[in-house]
């Protein structure tokens, strides 16, 4: 039985035809081969916890890239990623709430992809995001501040903008848990401290905010605490402008564009800390 090759051999030397008709062939699976081959790839904006990528065995870094079709490891339900598809859009890439996570938490890119939603209200800073708190401090002027319930902390400690006159009167509690043991903290100075609340990461799900009044203790709302390291989100600042080709000169577009990421992704910084810190990395005295 002759092959295909032989038989396209014997159908160029004796049918002048199907040479066309070859050549046709040859150019139409070279253009299937090309378009099969522009995968779309998404750029890591920024990492927290530990995303592996299977295949190769290494550990996401700002920087690399994956694909749709990236088969990725988590280490605990709490890792996620920031990414950036080819039109610029943001995604985060976490384990989804779903019934086909495996055990060993391992999904597809495509599986683990969240759009990051933008939050305008926190750029125009009418509330919580550029308030400092100066009046009687309550639990309605906390709630205020806090405004959503998602707040990051730029470095390993932050003191909310609270008078000192009021300090003396009141004191902030924190509680959340490590493991199955509840761990508590109180600050008197309405300081946030990672190292005093205990972290393994950079991450508390579930910290439950109080306010102390004597005896008295006042619920004030319950957070997903973040803690970003300023050389972390430096390296996440160079990466986001190079995915979007942006350069520091250009000091107004890219101030506006570092301070929407940083609310999307990081959900409420204090407001002068974050203003603060754009102006340091872009070099703005």
């Amino acid at each position: 039985m002759k092959t295909i090759a032989i038989l396209l051999k014997d159908l160029w030397n004796h049918d002048f035809s199907a040479k066309k008709t070859i050549l046709s062939m040859i150019c139409c699976a070279g253009w299937i081969t090309g378009t099969v081959a522009q995968v779309e790839t998404y750029d890591i904006i920024s990492t927290s916890g530990s995303i592996v990528d299977v295949k190769s065995g290494k550990k996401l870094q700002v920087g690399d890239r994956v694909t749709l079709q990236t088969e990725l490891q988590f280490n605990s339900l709490n890792d996620r990623a920031v990414i950036l598809n080819p039109e610029k859009t943001k995604y985060f890439l976490e384990l989804p709430k779903s019934s086909f996570v495996n055990s060993k938490l391992t999904v597809t890119s495509d599986q683990a992809l969240t759009p990051v939603k933008t939050r305008p209200a926190l750029i125009t800073g009418v509330r919580g995001s550029a308030m400092l708190i100066t009046k009687e401090i309550s639990p309605k002027s906390l709630n205020e501040y806090f405004e959503i319930d998602t707040f990051t902390i730029i470095g390993d400690k932050f003191t909310l903008p609270v008078p000192r006159q009021n300090t003396s009167k009141y004191s902030l509690l924190l509680r959340h848990e490590i493991g199955n043991t509840v761990e508590e903290y109180v600050s008197n100075d309405f300081t946030i401290s990672k190292k005093d609340l205990k972290l393994q990461s950079n991450h508390i799900p579930e910290c439950y905010v109080l306010l102390k009044e004597g005896d008295k203790t006042i619920p004030i709302t319950v957070l997903s605490l973040f803690f970003v390291d300023k050389k972390q989100l430096f390296n996440e600042f160079n990466s986001l402008m190079k995915a979007l080709k942006l350069s520091k000169k250009d000091k107004n577009k890219a101030r506006e564009t570092l301070r929407q990421y940083c609310t999307d992704v990081y959900g409420m910084i204090d407001r002068n800390t974050l203003e603060t810190t754009i102006k340091e990395y872009l070099g703005v005295k």
